[in-house]
């Protein structure tokens, strides 16, 4: 194939692995990002070229231009994409293109999404099928966030931007349900609306995997005849946790007892949901419990990064309150000591609806530092600041404080704990790496 594709804004997670499966698709990729990141390397290995500037140049000799999100519609190369004539996805349509000339398995929530298609991609691996697995966070044994491999596709399909509106796939999964994106979808009501949609557009015949407790939102997908299966307790499939060990919690699903290298209940929910996809393609449930056993976990994902002083470093994406409290709830598993969490708030949108429930969050840990709002795509909001999130903690019990990112050493110096946690969505990450390597 000699189709050339160039992707704007490449080295976003979503755009990275886009790029990939372009090229393992056959295409020549290029593409072009200011702020190329970590997903940089694994495009250069694989061989596709990415400029750090902006061109219209760029597209002269380029059949296709995606772009993601972050980028406005008048952007210059866009513009001369559109005025030679050539064709101009968003990265949603993009994705929909090539996921749905696949057999496609897509796992949308809230919440754990990542891990939920990382661990169906693996079973699948492990029990003899060759899948292409496109996730939004790096699994190392892959080498990042694309497994290229056959027509069987498992896709991590997000809400943002609508995107999983415009997949149709033979099985799908929903993790969770919590009001996210409503600069995207305006209510809490239209959002629960789009999340029915994405499981009514499972194709006939297909099934269609929720939490028991969210059954109502494949309401309509049961009524057009999809094969309805519900997770969680009292669900058709469910992990009771038998022993929690650090790092390993021994469950029970069907009669079968099995290992998972994880921890936190919110992994058994993952992995509940990975079991239930994998089952649509001909699993076995007993496969599906020993393939998961060597499940080598997501990046950022409570991933221990090293240590600072005597305190153990994690870092986890979590920036939901949901997913704080489930993380912490993950954390406290692994040690009776004491647990520190620095966290970044992500979105002034997010933080302005959500920072009470995220200050009640972070009180499950001993003491919080609270650093500036990461904007990502938004300006600031009058009177939104990450000191809502810290006076929410104090309110529910927690020694919380605001930390700027140049006053981290200093602090953490003077606290105590077995574990410290970095989360959120931002760059909290990078700080947690740069402290770590420091100390090493």
């Amino acid at each position: 194939m000699n189709t050339r594709v160039h992707l704007i804004g490449i080295c976003g997670s979503g755009m990275s692995s886009l790029a990939l499966w372009y090229q393992n698709r056959g295409f020549k990729v290029s593409g072009c990002d200011r702020s190329p990141g970590e997903n940089l390397a694994e495009l250069k290995n694989a061989g596709i070229f990415v400029s750090n500037e902006h061109s219209p140049s760029h597209i002269e000799e380029t059949d296709l231009v995606v772009f993601s999100a972050a980028i406005p519609s008048d952007h210059p190369e866009i513009m001369k994409a559109r005025a030679k004539g050539i064709t101009v996805l968003r990265r949603s349509e993009a994705l929909a293109e090539l996921a749905n000339a696949s057999q496609l398995l897509a796992v949308a929530g809230a919440h754990g999404k990542t891990t939920t298609t990382a661990m169906t991609g693996w079973i699948l691996q492990e029990t003899g099928f060759d899948p292409t697995v496109m996730v939004g966070g790096e699994v190392k044994a892959w080498g990042g966030n694309f497994r290229p491999g056959s027509m069987l596709t498992v896709v991590e399909a997000d809400e943002y931007d609508r995107t999983f509106l415009r997949l149709r796939p033979e099985s799908a999964a929903i993790t969770s349900f919590a009001i996210e994106h409503l600069e995207c979808y305006g209510t809490p009501e239209a959002l629960s609306v789009a999340f029915g949609v994405f499981l009514e557009m499972t194709r006939p015949g297909g099934t269609v995997i929720v939490p028991l407790i969210n059954r109502d939102l494949a309401r309509w997908a049961g009524r057009i005849n999809r094969n309805v299966i519900t997770t969680g307790p009292d669900g058709s499939v469910f992990c009771r946790l038998m022993e929690a060990d650090p790092w390993q919690q021994k469950y029970m699903i069907d009669g079968i007892e099995g290992k998972l290298p994880l921890p936190g209940e919110h992994n058994l929910r993952n992995a509940e949901t990975a079991i239930a996809l994998a089952s649509t393609v001909g699993v076995k449930t007993e496969e599906s419990v020993r393939a998961l056993e060597s499940f080598p976990g997501v990046s950022r994902r409570l991933e221990m990064i090293g240590a600072y002083g005597s305190a153990v470093v994690l870092s986890d994406y979590a920036h939901h309150p949901d997913e704080i409290d489930a993380a912490l709830q993950g954390v406290s598993q692994l040690s009776d000591g004491k647990i520190g969490v620095v966290f970044q708030p992500h979105l002034y949108s997010r933080t302005a609806s959500q920072s009470e429930d995220m200050g009640r969050a972070l009180s499950r840990a001993d003491w919080a530092m609270v650093l500036p709002i990461y904007p990502a795509r938004e300006k600031p909001l009058p009177g939104v600041s990450s000191q809502l999130v810290v006076d929410a903690s104090i309110r529910a019990g927690c020694d919380c404080r605001l930390c700027l990112p140049g006053e981290l050493r200093e602090l953490l110096n003077q606290k105590k704990a077995e574990i410290i946690v970095f989360m959120g969505a931002g760059s909290v990450d990078s700080y947690a790496r740069e402290l770590v390597e420091a100390v090493e």
